[in-house]
């Protein structure tokens, strides 16, 4: 480590920490330090025979500016791979049948999906006065608006989709901030529907997935990454700065960002911030199921099409919904095979994630075979559950990890940033580390170094 150069210590080698490392690398010294043998944290994929699965997130939508300036910088703007035409539809599974998902307000008055008695609510939905300065659910948001059977629909759908939380305690204003900047800016909601809107894409990276993404980060940082080093402590210095303490020795930082899960960071947190730390443990995380499973096009009825489905609120099946992947990106299987992705669980059904596995697929294999005419048994599956799985922006979480920042902000050379704190999708979480980055490089031009002397 050079002595007259800052040295920053990211704990957390997700694609949060990855970001912010790869933003500071050249303005300071940058270590990465991951507890696990990988990095990447939940951007982790599964590749046999000729299917490759994601196991997260299998994409981050266009449109973000820090997301495309990372994708260009690591010189991966020709892998970049948009989702299929065939992708844009989108169904639901209710009244054990596939129905379309209505995508304009026209279509909305005429879908089976709704009742006819709740379809007039829908026609005042533009009369339906703003909400200032409150806070909402997501149910009642939609309620407010749309009605309660509209919102007894769509809320699960909204929700379960993005974070397999509850739309009864999920807040609109934290969870999905654009739908209420709509509401501001817009007359009625129906009224833009009726207008249309300008969908962002799905895109994902030819040739591996999201994984090509930590992938290259991963390289570009190499040197600096230790994995296999979970952090058990962190001790201010009286000269200034932090010392890192892992299983193995104890490093010398300038600043340090906590890019790990929020119950992780809190415990990092405790002896010096309490009060934050509470705050952060106060978010909790929906465990996740996440099954794969992969037919010979023959052994289809007919070859699913559209981005897949998600379930309606009462239906017999646990499954969330079903991501066909293969018609969103073709090359997740082999030419003549199909690759269904199934997810389940959340903090509806966790007991649905300590299920052992074949249970799951086989309960999983029947349940679409069902729906889709299935007649012969898959030819690959994988299953993985993440029991810390997508963090849940409960009513009152802005106002809760505001504090938490607040309370960072008062103590020198500490930092947080990921999927906790400002969105969950990717591109949060790289627009996050962006954020917790520049607050570093603002540091660094205002104080000396003091990590001088490295590790030992």
């Amino acid at each position: 480590m050079s002595p007259d150069r800052p040295h920053v210590v990211v704990i957390g080698g997700g694609i949060t920490g990855l970001a912010a490392a790869f933003d500071l690398h050249q303005a300071c010294q940058v270590t990465v330090l991951e507890a696990a043998q990988t990095v990447g944290g939940k951007i982790a994929s599964h590749s046999a025979d000729g299917y490759t699965v994601d196991l997260g997130p299998n994409g981050f939508l266009d449109g973000s500016a820090e997301l495309r300036r990372v994708v260009d910088e690591l010189g991966l703007a020709d892998r970049l791979l948009p989702a299929a035409d065939q992708a844009r539809d989108r169904f639901v599974l209710r009244g054990g049948r596939l129905q379309p998902l209505p995508s304009t307000a026209g279509a909305a008055l005429t879908s089976a999906l709704l009742p006819a008695y709740a379809k007039p609510r829908l026609l005042v939905e533009p009369l339906v006065g703003r909400v200032e300065g409150r806070e909402e659910t997501v149910h009642t948001f939609l309620a407010r608006r749309f009605g309660r059977q509209a919102a007894d629909l769509l809320g699960p759908l909204v929700v379960h989709g993005v974070s397999g939380g509850d739309p009864r305690k999920i807040s609109l204003d934290a969870a999905f901030p654009r739908i209420r900047e709509l509401e501001r800016q817009h007359r009625g909601l129906l009224t833009l529907a009726l207008r249309g809107t300008p969908r962002a894409r799905l895109t994902s990276f030819r040739d591996g997935g999201t994984r090509v993404l930590v992938d290259a980060l991963a390289a570009r940082l190499r040197d600096a990454i230790r994995t296999r080093s979970p952090v058990h402590r962190l001790e201010r210095r009286d000269v200034g700065g932090w010392l890192v303490h892992t299983a193995h020795d104890e490093i010398r930082a300038d600043h340090v960002l906590l890019a790990v899960p929020a119950p992780a960071a809190a415990r990092l947190l405790q002896p010096h911030l309490p009060r934050a730390a509470q705050w952060l443990n106060a978010v909790r995380y929906a465990p996740i199921r996440v099954t794969a499973l992969g037919y010979r096009r023959s052994s289809l009825a007919t070859v699913p099409r559209g981005f897949g489905f998600l379930t309606a609120a009462g239906e017999t099946t646990r499954m969330f919904g079903t991501v066909y992947s293969s018609s969103v990106f073709p090359d997740t299987a082999p030419a003549d095979g199909v690759l269904l992705r199934v997810f389940a669980g959340g903090v509806e059904d966790p007991e649905l994630t300590r299920l052992p596995g074949e249970v799951v697929i086989e309960r999983f294999h029947r349940d679409l075979a069902a729906l889709l005419g299935l007649t012969e048994p898959p030819e690959f599956t994988h299953d993985h559950v993440w029991t810390e799985g997508i963090p849940q922006y409960e009513l009152g979480h802005q106002a809760r990890i505001q504090g938490a920042l607040d309370e960072l902000a008062g103590l020198p050379g500490l930092y947080a940033a990921g999927s906790a704190y400002h969105g969950v999708a990717v591109r949060d979480c790289v627009a996050d580390a962006h954020r917790a980055a520049a607050e570093i490089r603002a540091a660094l031009t205002q104080a000396p170094t003091v990590a001088t002397g490295g590790q030992h």
